[in-house]
Order: C-alpha cells, then sequence, then structure tokens
C-alpha cells in the first residue's frame, strides 16, 4: 500500500496559494490601526489568530465561517464574537456592516487507513464559528474585524481576517439549477465501497443526483471522503449528515459523493477529481448542498457544517416559500 499523497487537483492548489496570499495580507492588515491610516503606529499584537472556513464568497448574501485560535494553536472555544466587514480599496477601507456569530460545533469519526492497510477510526471534535448572513455588495477585497469576549470575561485581540468575494461563484450557486450529473451509484459497482470512504459506507448511493433531479423531490447532497481529507472535517461532515438523514429520509433524498477516485488514492496514494467533481465546479470539500423540488439549490454549505444548521435549512426549504 503506497503511503497517501495529497495530490491537489490544479484548483485547489491555486486556492492554497491565494488563501496563504490573503492570510499574509490579514497579518499586514493586523499591523496597522483599525482605521487603515498609514503611520498611525502599532496595535498590541493579537492574541488570537483567525482563519477562514470557506474558500468561496460572492456577491449577495454568504454564510462567513472563521476560526480564532491562539497564537500557540489552542483553538477559542464558545466566545461572544462580533464581526465588522469592511470592504477594500487599495489603502482605503469602507465599513459595511456588523453582525453576531455563532460558535458550532459537528462531531463525527474520521477513518484513517494505515498502511498495513487496517482503518482505525478517530473521534472529531471540530468548531467554528458562523455568521449565517453577512451580505458582500461589491466584488473584490474585503477584511473583517473581530470583537471577541470570553466566558470569563476577557476581551483578547485577534488579527484580521482579509478574503475575496467574487462576481459569481464557481460552484452551483443559491437559486442556480444543479447540474444533473449521473453519478455512480450501488448498481454501478460490485461493491459499495468502491465509491465510499465512509466506515461502514453510508445508505446514500442508491441514486444519482440526475436520478433525484428527475424525482422532483428535495435532496440533500454531500461531497465528502472520509478517508482521503486533507481537512479532516470530511468525516464529521457526514457524520452530521447522517444524523439528519433519519428525521427527514420520508420527505428529502440523500446522495453522497466521493470528490477523489478511491480506487487511485487508495492504490497510488493521489487524489484525482471524479468527472463528478469537476462538473460540480467544487473548488474545495467537503460542500453540504440542498436541492429544491424544481432542481435548484436551496441551500450550500462549504467546509464545516453541523446538524443544527442543515435541519433549520431543510425545515425552511420544506415549508416552501
Amino acid at each position: 500500500m503506497p503511503p497517501l499523497r495529497y495530490m491537489r487537483p490544479k484548483a485547489w492548489a491555486l486556492w492554497l496559494l491565494a488563501l496563504s496570499a490573503l492570510l499574509s495580507l490579514s497579518v499586514g492588515m493586523a499591523a496597522c490601526r483599525p482605521n487603515g491610516a498609514p503611520g498611525a503606529g502599532l496595535p498590541p499584537r493579537p492574541e488570537y489568530n483567525s482563519f477562514s472556513g470557506a474558500t468561496e464568497f460572492v456577491l449577495g448574501e454568504n454564510r462567513f465561517p472563521f476560526a480564532l485560535s491562539s497564537l500557540a494553536g489552542e483553538p477559542l472555544r464558545g466566545a461572544e464574537v462580533t464581526v465588522d466587514f469592511f470592504a477594500l480599496n487599495g489603502a482605503e477601507r469602507e465599513f459595511r456592516s456588523s453582525h453576531e456569530a455563532r460558535y458550532r460545533e459537528a462531531e463525527g469519526v474520521t477513518p484513517h487507513l494505515h498502511d498495513d492497510g487496517l482503518v482505525h477510526e478517530h473521534a472529531e471534535v471540530r468548531g467554528q464559528y458562523v455568521v449565517d448572513a453577512a451580505d458582500f455588495q461589491t466584488a473584490g477585497v474585503w477584511a473583517a474585524r473581530f470583537s471577541i469576549v470570553t466566558g470569563a470575561g476577557e476581551r483578547p485581540t485577534a488579527g484580521e481576517l482579509a478574503f475575496n468575494v467574487l462576481p459569481k461563484p464557481s460552484a452551483p450557486g443559491v437559486g442556480e439549477p444543479a447540474p444533473p450529473t449521473r453519478t455512480l451509484t450501488v448498481d454501478d459497482v460490485a461493491n459499495v465501497a468502491e465509491i465510499d470512504s465512509h466506515v461502514p459506507p453510508t445508505n446514500m448511493h442508491r441514486l444519482s443526483i440526475a436520478d433525484a433531479i428527475e424525482l422532483r423531490r428535495p435532496f440533500v447532497v454531500v461531497w465528502s471522503a472520509p478517508m482521503f481529507c486533507a481537512s479532516r472535517i470530511c468525516g464529521p461532515v457526514l457524520d452530521q449528515v447522517i444524523a439528519v438523514q433519519g428525521g427527514y429520509s420520508e420527505r428529502v433524498n440523500f446522495i453522497h459523493v466521493e470528490p477523489w477516485d478511491l480506487n487511485v488514492a487508495r492504490t497510488e496514494g493521489r487524489l484525482v477529481p471524479t468527472p463528478a467533481f469537476t462538473e460540480w465546479r467544487l473548488p474545495s470539500e467537503p460542500w453540504v448542498f440542498l436541492v429544491d423540488q424544481s432542481g435548484r439549490v436551496a441551500a450550500r454549505f462549504e467546509g464545516l457544517v453541523t446538524r443544527e444548521e442543515l435541519e433549520e435549512a431543510l425545515e425552511e426549504l420544506l415549508a416552501g416559500p
């Protein structure tokens, strides 16, 4: 069994370079006074780093996930966080909005394939803060500034986070038709493990995405690679969807799709995107999409998403207009 090498497709590699640049920008911005005036002096060194939980923000309303961790790498959990958003234009910044963020946590299991062929399961708890609906009205570079109050009443500082707002999404956007992809099902393979790295495999491979659209019934599609996910959040995300499935399976179809070619990943240690993953133009993984009965995207979640968020979105979808 060759060692797994996380060789990303070109889009993924480009995003990593962009993210590194944005993080560098956020560090540079944190070295300025809040008004951004040159020569205004340096504030105290931030006590926490900020990290984006998503790669794609677009014009209009967005879910804005982020994480905060100490300089030693310890995550900050359960604090009260307010996020101020600014649109940047060179050295100029314009305040646009302020939002309260909610701390959300997801538990799950990540299977890990060892060189001897044994699969070990690792329990994972992942947490992040989420602004449910931030409205970005101009494309370009934006910044998020954080005001924090911990449970102990402390008010630590955090570095600002820079991010890019795109004119239009790469991944299917809310209101857009879901691509009618003929994803593989249990009828296409000898063993479901060929298309599912979850342990044990899920029961979400009975329909292709195209099948689900033709049925004209709402469905959830989760793009997740539990065993081959560099971020280690694919397992917890898929487990959140599994937890939701039982309460909604009578009204909603559920589909799980692996973004990478599992045969190549298992035998060669390379991550090669499947044709389905490419057709959906996904810049990262994991993703979860809710699709309405007309085949249009009703909600989308990139990265970590919790059971509560999914249930809230499903209730809104099923309630109709």
